[in-house]
C-alpha cells in the first residue's frame, strides 16, 4: 500500500493529526459528548479501526481478542454455525460450547466439502459458515469467492478467520465474503504484547449486530492495547513481505531434504496462492510433517534461533508440536509448526538444520 493510501486511512473526515492517535483513557464522558460511555466506543479504538477496515474494505470493529471476535460473530449472526473441522482449537471449543447452550446449532464441515463449494448442501437463512484460509495448522487454501457464491445463492454468510493471511495477502471481503474475523494478537499487532480481535465487514446492519454484541458482553479492548494494534498494523505490510520471503526459501529447503509432500507451506503448490492468485504470498507459516512424535521432539529440542512457544506472528521465530495440546488430536502427532520472524534466514536455517540432525532426519 502506497504512503498516501496510508495517511487517507489514518486522517478522520479529512482532519490532519500527528503519526500517532491519542491513548484516551476515559472511562466517563460527560453529557453531551459524542461517546457516551467507555464501553460503547473510545477514539484510540477508532483509529485502529479506521486503518485495518481501511485495509479490509469494510467497517471494523475491534475486541479484546479474537476469541471475543468469533463470539460476537457466532452469537449475533448466526442460527447455525456451520465450521470447518481445520481450524483453530480454541474456535472449535468455543463453537461447541455455544451449540451446547442452545445460541445456535452447530455443523462441521470437512475440508473435502470446503474445496468444493458447488456440492455443499444443507446451508440456508440464519446459517454461517466459518472457516480459516490458510487453515491452522494444516495450512488448507480454500476457494474463498467459490465459497461466497455458493453460500450466497443459499442464503447463507460466509465468515473468513483471515488470521494468518492478513490483508496484506489476501480481502476475503472483496472475494464475496460477509465477514472477517482476526486474531490481532498475531501479525496485525506483530510483537508479541498485546491481546486483541478485529471482526470486519461491509453490511452496516451485519457490523451493527456485532458492535451491539460488543457492547453488551463488555469484550472491549484496551485503549493502550488498540495503540499497539494501531502501531503494529502500520508496519504490517513490510513485516509479513519480509516473513513470507524467509518462509519461502526455508519452505523450499525443508522440501528439498524431506520430500514435498512432508511439507505444508502455500507458497509451495501453484494454485490460489502466489502472485495474481486468492493469497499473493505464501505467508510465514511452515508446518513439518514428521513420521511420529519422537522424531517431532527430536527435531525441537536442539533449537535456539526459533523459540519453543505456542503462538505466531511476532518478530520472533516459534515452533511447536501442535498435537502435544489438549483438544489437538486430530493433528499428526509429527506435526510441527513453524512461525517464521524476522530473523535472517541463514540463521533460521541453520538452527533447523541442527535439528533435523538431532531427528537423524
Amino acid at each position: 500500500m502506497d504512503p498516501a493510501t496510508w495517511q487517507q486511512l489514518e486522517r478522520p473526515g479529512g482532519e490532519i493529526i500527528g503519526p500517532n492517535p491519542a491513548i484516551s483513557f476515559n472511562s466517563t464522558y460527560y453529557e453531551g459528548q459524542r461517546v457516551q460511555y467507555g464501553r460503547y466506543s473510545n477514539s484510540t479504538w477508532e483509529a485502529f479501526e479506521r486503518l485495518v477496515g481501511g485495509l479490509e474494505g469494510g467497517e471494523a470493529v475491534v475486541f479484546a481478542s479474537g476469541q471475543a471476535a468469533f463470539f460476537a460473530v457466532a452469537v449475533s449472526l448466526a442460527s447455525t454455525l456451520a465450521v470447518a473441522e481445520d481450524c483453530y482449537v480454541g474456535t472449535r471449543e468455543l463453537a461447541e460450547r455455544v451449540a451446547q447452550k442452545g445460541i445456535a446449532r452447530l455443523r462441521w464441515l470437512t475440508s473435502a466439502e470446503l474445496e468444493r463449494p458447488a456440492e455443499l448442501s444443507g446451508l440456508g437463512e440464519g446459517d454461517l459458515v466459518h472457516l480459516e484460509s490458510p487453515s491452522n495448522p494444516l495450512l488448507k487454501l480454500y476457494p474463498l469467492a467459490e465459497l461466497a457464491r455458493a453460500c450466497s445463492a443459499r442464503g447463507a454468510l460466509l465468515s473468513v478467520d483471515n488470521t494468518v493471511a492478513t490483508p496484506v495477502l489476501q480481502n476475503p471481503l472483496r472475494l464475496g465474503a460477509d465477514v472477517v474475523v482476526h486474531s490481532a494478537t498475531k501479525y496485525i499487532s506483530g510483537h508479541s504484547d498485546v491481546l486483541a480481535g478485529v471482526v470486519v465487514a461491509r453490511d452496516p446492519s451485519l457490523v451493527a449486530k456485532v458492535k451491539e454484541a460488543r457492547s453488551l458482553f463488555g469484550a472491549v479492548v484496551g485503549p493502550a492495547e488498540a495503540y499497539l494494534c494501531y502501531r503494529g498494523t502500520r508496519t504490517l505490510g513490510v513485516r509479513v513481505e519480509h516473513v513470507s520471503r524467509t518462509a519461502a526459501e526455508l519452505a523450499a529447503r525443508l522440501a528439498a531434504r524431506l520430500g514435498r509432500e512432508a511439507v505444508l507451506y502455500p507458497g509451495l503448490s501453484a494454485g490460489l496462492a502466489g502472485p495474481g492468485g486468492q493469497q499473493r504470498l505464501g505467508g510465514g507459516l511452515i508446518s513439518i510433517l514428521l513420521g511420529s512424535m519422537a522424531e517431532a521432539e527430536a527435531l525441537l529440542a536442539p533449537l535456539s534461533v526459533f523459540q519453543h512457544a505456542t503462538s505466531f506472528g511476532g518478530v520472533e521465530s516459534l515452533a511447536e508440536r501442535r498435537a502435544k495440546y489438549p483438544g489437538e488430536e486430530r493433528v499428526p502427532p509429527g506435526l510441527v509448526r513453524l512461525s517464521v520472524g524476522l530473523e535472517a534466514v541463514e540463521d533460521l536455517w541453520a538452527d533447523l538444520a541442527s535439528g533435523l540432525e538431532a531427528a537423524g532426519l
